[in-house]
C-alpha cells in the first residue's frame, strides 16, 4: 500500500488529473459540491478527455441550493454572476451526459427541513479500482483556493472498500461500516446512529495520554465537549483555526470553547483553511471529510481514515502541523459578547440537529 498526502489543490489535481488519463475502466468521482466556475469546467473537460469506460460523477444536492457559499434561492439570485455560474454548471451538466458521462445529485433537497439538511459530505475518487482519494477538498474555485488536503492511496483492497461506498451513495443507500485495510482505518457515516459510528474518534481523544493537536474550521460541541474532558485530565489541547472563517459564528464559538476550557487557539496565517484533521499524541492520525461539528455527529454522511502509519503521521506533522503553527498567530481573546453570541448559535444549531438526527 502506498499512501500519498497531497497538500493543496495544486498536488491534488495534478495526481488526479494523471490518474484519469491514465484509467481504462473506471473513474468515479464523489464531491460535497460541483459549480461551473474555472475548477468546474477543468473536471469536467478531464472527464470527457478520460479513457476509461466508466464515468461517473456524483454531485451532493448541496449545490442545487448553494453556489460560491451563497443561497441560490435569495437575494443572491439577482447577482448576475451567481446567474451566470447556475446555469454553467448545468450546462457542463448536460455536456457531461451527453458524452457518456454519469452524471448524478444525490440527496435531492427535499420540502421538509431534514430534507435540506440532511446532506452527503464526502469527497471521494476511485481510479480502476486501484487508486483512491479522500480528504476534504471540493471541486469550486473557492474551495480549490483554501488550504486543504487529500489522501491518495494505491490499494485495491482500499478501492474496492471505497468503491462499494460510492455505489451505495450513487442509489442513495448509504451504509455504515467500519473497516480496517491494511494501516488505514475507514469509518463510513451515513447520517443516521453517527454518534454510534462517530465511537472510535471520540475514544481516541478520550484516550490521550499528552497531546491532542486539532485543525479544523468548525470545531463544535459535541467534539469540543469531548475535548474539554481530554484537558481536565491535563491533555495539551491546541486548536488551530482559519484567520479568515466563513463562517463567523463557528469561529466565535470555538473561542468561546478556548477561553473557558483552556485550549490553545492558533489562528492560521494564510485565510481560510478548510483543513479538518486531528492528531493524538503524536501517534494517530484522524482526517477525512468531517470538520468534527455538530453536523458531522448528528446528520451529515462522512468518510473519516485514522493512520498510525508512522511515515504518515510524520509527514502530517512536518508538512502541515509544525510549519502552519509556526506561522499562526496565538489567540488571547477574552470572552465578550460577540463570542458568547456566536457560541450561543452554535449550540442552538446542535439542538436543532439533535432533533433532526435520525438514530
Amino acid at each position: 500500500m502506498r499512501i500519498e498526502l497531497l497538500l493543496g489543490s495544486t498536488a491534488f489535481w495534478d495526481r488526479l488529473r494523471r490518474d484519469m488519463v491514465g484509467a481504462q475502466r473506471q473513474v468515479w468521482l464523489q464531491t460535497f459540491s460541483f459549480e461551473g466556475d474555472r475548477v468546474g469546467r477543468m473536471l469536467g473537460r478531464a472527464l470527457l478527455a478520460s479513457p476509461a469506460v466508466d464515468r461517473r460523477l456524483l454531485v451532493d444536492g448541496y449545490s442545487l441550493l448553494y453556489h460560491s457559499d451563497r443561497i441560490i434561492p435569495g437575494p443572491a439570485w439577482l447577482d448576475p454572476e451567481l446567474r451566470r455560474e447556475f446555469y454553467l454548471t448545468r450546462r457542463w451538466m448536460r455536456r457531461l451526459r451527453a458524452a457518456g458521462v454519469r452524471f448524478r445529485f444525490g440527496n435531492p433537497p427535499g420540502p421538509l427541513p431534514t430534507g435540506v439538511v440532511r446532506r452527503n459530505h464526502k469527497k471521494l475518487a476511485v481510479v480502476d479500482e486501484r487508486v483512491s482519494y479522500l480528504g476534504g477538498i471540493n471541486f469550486s474555485e473557492h474551495n480549490f483556493a483554501w488550504h486543504d488536503m487529500m489522501l491518495r492511496v494505491e490499494s485495491e483492497d482500499l478501492a474496492r472498500v471505497l468503491a462499494k461506498d460510492f455505489t451505495e451513495s450513487w442509489v442513495g443507500r448509504g451504509v455504515a461500516r467500519d473497516v480496517t485495510v491494511g494501516p488505514l482505518r475507514v469509518v463510513s457515516l451515513n447520517g443516521r446512529a453517527n454518534a454510534r459510528g462517530l465511537l472510535p474518534v471520540l475514544q481516541a481523544i478520550g484516550g490521550a495520554r499528552r497531546s491532542i493537536d486539532v485543525v479544523s474550521a468548525y470545531l463544535s460541541h459535541p467534539f469540543t465537549h469531548v475535548l474539554a474532558e481530554a484537558r481536565r485530565r491535563g491533555v495539551r489541547i491546541r486548536i488551530l483555526t482559519p484567520g479568515e472563517n466563513n463562517k463567523p459564528n463557528l469561529a466565535c464559538h470555538v473561542e468561546e470553547q478556548a477561553n473557558r476550557f483552556g485550549f490553545e487557539l492558533y489562528r492560521f496565517a494564510g485565510g481560510m483553511s478548510h483543513m479538518k484533521a486531528m492528531l493524538v499524541d503524536d501517534e494517530l492520525l484522524i482526517a477525512g471529510s468531517s470538520n468534527f461539528d455538530f453536523m458531522s455527529y448528528h446528520i451529515l454522511e462522512e468518510l473519516i481514515v485514522m493512520t498510525r502509519d508512522r511515515e504518515v503521521v510524520a509527514t502530517f506533522r512536518t508538512r502541515v502541523w509544525e510549519p502552519d503553527l509556526a506561522s499562526a498567530e496565538r489567540a488571547h481573546g477574552e470572552p465578550c459578547w460577540r463570542t458568547r453570541l456566536g457560541h450561543a448559535q452554535v449550540m442552538a444549531g446542535c439542538a436543532l440537529a439533535s432533533l433532526l438526527a435520525v438514530r
